[in-house]
């Protein structure tokens, strides 16, 4: 061994974490601590990597209340399962329709959008001025475009499931190019004058639309258009493709989908006349992907929430929250209890009197009514649930400053800091800290633990972010939502759980710190 080699493992530091480490490792209950520790810290940094979607309780990804898929194991109904379904990226190539006789509808399929080798089909319509087109006077069913005049492209796939999804979300990812009289810059309003519609058609050729292009404004690169349906539109659409009593009443097993484009009647124009009958341009949506997803009874790995968000991805950003919170809310509420124990035990007297007070005050007000009043007041951002947790967290750790402070501030070393002129913050903060830090290490474990609940307990009564991926804010969704009259005992439990061990963890680590660094604790 070098001499240097030899030199830093006879530092003090090095011996004094060696022997803290030895004597930590004694302690079974300090070990599991910190494994579970880092596990949630682990899943905290890896949230990104772990998570399978976006963790905002509001994103609706799937119907609510899914199982988790391990519960498919226990299925014996041959409940429907999540499925892709074939029309993803447009793989195959589409049939391509247009319906009518204006002559001025066309579509093409390709391979190269833009500076991207991708699929893609353009549906065109090609207007001249003065034009008439084959208008419905009357859609009774709301299925068809005004008009009998457009363009369109099918896409079908399979469906070998014997039974109804739960939910669809589908997608189109789509473009909009615009010439002459219907560009922007010519006129406003031009989107109000054609339609992108989505149909479902069954093998016996029922068309049922599932979207329609609103009133906003159309881009030139390409923008996803989501879908959600609902389960009354699952019914329509697949009661057709399902064997009930042993009778299949479609042709076949095959659903379309048809994509279309059709100009739109202006309806505040009642005389039978559209405004856009003197425009000449072109309108072309450019269509590089459609995507449908059915879901079964099942879903992902912890099933969906209240509001059908991933709860696996909102459990796994959830320790984000509880470990920023009660991390940087501990760590501030710490500082102030240092800064003001060691004040109130070094100088005694009428200072020590004011701030003691002070502290009772604080005390006796009960903690979680006077959260929730400042997290109203202050709003519901994480930085401000931080704020209110540390300003009620720092009275225990005054106390506990202070009375260490009272025991050191008479001893050897700080008389002789006195004598050889060192003045009272330094006496304060460079001698007598650094001897009552031990016993602080423990506290500020435990006091993890608190602010970890705090958070919990605010985001259970609503008073966080609502958009934050939280454990308390899952428990109240559940409970808002009847999870336990539904059977999504996973909402529940699992949040639970997580609030549990990662509080456990830091008490086992706090109570061991607290074991080792304690030298009365030590003796026993």
């Amino acid at each position: 061994m070098s001499g240097s080699d030899k030199g830093w493992k006879d530092s003090n530091w090095y011996v004094s974490l060696s022997s803290f480490l030895r004597e930590y490792r004694k302690h079974k209950i300090g070990l599991i601590g910190v494994i579970i520790m880092f596990s949630f810290f682990g899943m905290a940094i890896f949230a990104p990597n772990l998570g399978t979607s976006d963790p905002n309780p509001l994103k609706a990804i799937a119907p609510p209340y899914l199982a988790p898929s391990f519960m498919n194991v226990f299925d014996t109904q041959g409940v429907v399962t999540d499925h892709y379904l074939s029309v993803a990226d447009m793989n195959e190539p589409p049939r391509i329709h247009v319906n009518g006789s204006s002559g001025e509808f066309s579509a093409e399929y390709g391979q190269d959008f833009g500076t991207n080798a991708t699929n893609h089909v353009n549906l065109t319509w090609s207007h001249t001025a003065g034009t008439q087109l084959d208008f419905y006077d009357e859609d009774p069913e709301d299925t068809m475009p005004d008009y009998g005049d457009f363009v369109y492209f099918d896409q079908k796939f399979e469906w070998p499931w014997n039974g109804l999804p739960t939910g669809i979300n589908m997608s189109v990812s789509l473009a909009t190019f615009l010439t002459g009289d219907f560009a922007p810059d010519v006129i406003e309003g031009n989107n109000l004058m054609f339609r992108l519609y989505v149909w479902f058609v069954d093998s016996n050729d029922n068309w049922y639309k599932v979207y329609e292009t609103d009133d906003s404004t159309y881009t030139d690169y390409v923008q996803t258009r989501r879908i959600p349906l609902s389960f009354l539109t699952n019914q329509d659409i697949f009661e057709g493709l399902i064997t009930v009593n042993g009778t299949q009443t479609s042709l076949n097993d095959t659903l379309t989908v048809r994509v279309g484009l059709a100009p739109y009647r202006n309806f505040e124009d009642w005389s039978g006349t559209t405004p856009w009958q003197d425009y000449t341009g072109t309108v072309t949506f450019t269509v590089t992907g459609v995507d449908v997803l059915a879901f079964g009874g099942y879903y992902g790995i912890l099933g969906t929430t209240t509001y059908g968000a991933d709860a696996w991805s909102q459990l796994i950003y959830g320790s984000r929250i509880s470990l920023i919170i009660g991390l940087l809310a501990t760590a501030l509420s710490t500082i102030v209890g240092v800064i003001v124990g060691i004040t109130a035990g070094y100088f005694g007297g009428r200072t020590d009197e004011i701030l003691m007070r002070f502290v009772d005050f604080l005390l006796v007000i009960p903690g979680l009514p006077l959260m929730m009043v400042l997290a109203i007041f202050l709003g519901e951002s994480t930085q401000n649930i931080i704020i209110v947790i540390a300003i009620l967290g720092w009275t225990g750790t005054a106390r506990l400053i202070r009375s260490q402070v009272l025991a050191e501030k008479n001893k050897a070393y700080v008389e002789s800091a006195r004598a050889i002129g060192a003045n009272d913050t330094y006496i304060m903060f460079r001698h007598i800290l650094p001897n009552v830090t031990p016993i602080l290490f423990a506290n500020i474990t435990l006091g993890v633990v608190g602010a970890i609940l705090s958070e919990a307990g605010l985001s259970f009564l609503g008073l966080t972010d609502i958009e934050e991926p939280s454990w308390g804010r899952m428990l109240a969704d559940a409970q808002n939502g009847a999870a336990f009259i539904r059977g999504a005992w996973w909402v529940v439990l699992f949040p639970g759980l997580m609030i549990t061990l990662l509080s456990l963890s830091f008490t086992f680590v706090g109570h061991t710190l607290d074991q080792v660094l304690n030298p009365r604790l030590r003796e026993r």
